[in-house]
């Protein structure tokens, strides 16, 4: 178990990518100081801007690691805000592919060690997650047992049989599907049981029993009062970061999950698919702002999605949920290969912190440049305003109306009245549709 720093590197995620899923939680923001002057337009006076700060979140990566050097689990974590106490596990597919794009040959992060040791797995579920990883456990069954062992016990859930490979080439079955109790170093086992003829997606549901169990043992908090405070710079390292993580309630997300990846690009018929780009990113700018990377050299936003059900269901969507509408707009952004770096739930930046009529869009000066344009013709109709502070990373504060929904109406109905239509992919993969979200694991994210 080692830490490294917080990074924030610019590094272009995979390619192309479908799957599902949405939002986490994190706290309410507060002022912070001053920020440096921004021109709004060449030849205008420079304006100063209040700056809201995003909390406190800070993260961290867990990976188990076999005695073949193979990844057999992975997961984000991120420190609740304000408290700095418990927080959210994200699971990740080991199967998800490292490649940087289409045209790289597709490997899976499983194999990141193996090619380019601990660092390597590092930048790569840096590039996966789209947020800086600041401190780092790879850890051996072993390592993963000590720790668990603050839990004592683990009520799982095993969907599948968990089955393993042997030194002699057979297979054996180390648990049977159904719940059993079992002590931290079964657990472990199960997060680093690998049989190799089984692919990631009939493994994967035992290990994400065992993140799920853990957070029902985790419960309200492991010895909360054994901790510090922690410092302006965060966990000293990872073994700090794990006690403060266990001290509080944990939520886990379980549903990322990657779309296998077939064909010329995949000639050897590997195990490794890709994740969807939009998905994660708005899961990850809900749970973790503060660390959120920006891979591409434009403008980055902050989305604040205060629609409700009513309201969308009085545009006339069906079937359609807030989430979706979010993960819609951010599908948009990303693209024109803009940057999401926060999404909410709540209005805050206008004054009235109600949902706007009109989609409202904060820029420097209250103008519409022509590098903003190309993001906001897609948006319909939409307002101008000059904001009266700014958030870090952003350029520009996009709070959702209601005449978006008429927008979103408009393409369904034309989706409709098509019976094929092949879908656009942006330059990072994401499509330009509306993706389906599965709101029962979704938190809602505070602004």
């Amino acid at each position: 178990m080692t830490a490294s720093p917080t990074r924030r590197r610019n590094r272009t995620v995979a390619a192309a990518l479908s799957g599902v899923l949405v939002l986490g939680a994190a706290p309410t923001m507060g002022y912070f100081g001053w920020n440096v002057l921004r021109n709004s337009k060449a030849g205008t006076a420079a304006k100063t801007y209040p700056v809201v700060a995003f909390p406190s979140t800070p993260t961290a990566m867990l990976a188990t690691v076999d005695d073949q050097q193979l990844v057999t689990s992975l997961a984000v974590l991120v420190l609740a805000p304000s408290t700095g106490v418990g927080g959210t596990l994200v699971s990740m597919p080991t199967s998800a592919t490292s490649a940087q794009s289409a045209e790289e040959m597709q490997v899976p992060v499983a194999d990141s060690i193996i090619n380019g040791g601990q660092e390597a797995v590092v930048s790569d579920v840096e590039s996966l997650s789209r947020v800086s990883i600041g401190s780092v456990g790879v850890v051996d069954e072993a390592g993963m047992a000590g720790l668990l062992a603050p839990l004592k016990t683990l009520n799982v859930s095993l969907p599948n049989d968990v089955v393993a490979g042997t030194a002699g080439g057979s297979t054996e079955t180390l648990f049977v599907a159904g719940t059993t109790e079992m002590t931290p170093a079964q657990a472990a086992s199960v997060l680093l049981a690998r049989d190799p003829t089984q692919n990631e997606a009939k493994r994967l549901p035992d290990v994400r029993a065992i993140w799920s169990a853990l957070s029902a043992a985790v419960g309200t908090g492991i010895d909360p009062a054994a901790v510090t405070a922690l410092g302006p710079n965060g966990p000293v390292d990872f073994a700090d970061f794990m006690q403060h993580f266990l001290a509080g309630p944990v939520q886990v997300f379980n549903d990322l999950s990657t779309t296998p990846i077939t064909g010329a690009t995949n000639p050897d018929g590997i195990d490794v698919g890709r994740l969807d780009v939009s998905a994660v990113v708005t899961l990850m700018a809900g749970l973790a702002p503060s660390a959120v990377i920006t891979p591409n050299p434009t403008l980055s936003f902050r989305i604040e999605n205060g629609l409700s059900q009513a309201d969308i269901d009085a545009a006339g969507l069906s079937g359609v949920t807030p989430v979706q509408v979010t993960l819609d707009l951010v599908q948009r952004l990303l693209f024109a290969a803009g940057n999401v770096v926060s999404v909410s739930p709540e209005v805050y930046t206008l004054n009235t912190k109600a949902v706007p009529d009109t989609t409202t869009v904060f820029a420097a000066g209250g103008l519409q440049s022509a590098e903003l344009q190309v993001f906001t013709d897609t948006l319909g109709t939409v307002t101008f305003k000059d904001p009266p502070f700014q958030f870090p990373l952003v350029n520009v504060v996009i709070v959702v109306g209601r005449t978006y929904l008429e927008g979103m109406l408009s393409r369904v109905q034309a989706s409709e009245s098509t019976t094929t239509q092949p879908e656009a992919s942006g330059s990072d993969g994401s499509s330009n549709t509306v993706a389906s979200v599965d709101d029962t694991s979704a938190s809602t994210v505070s602004s």
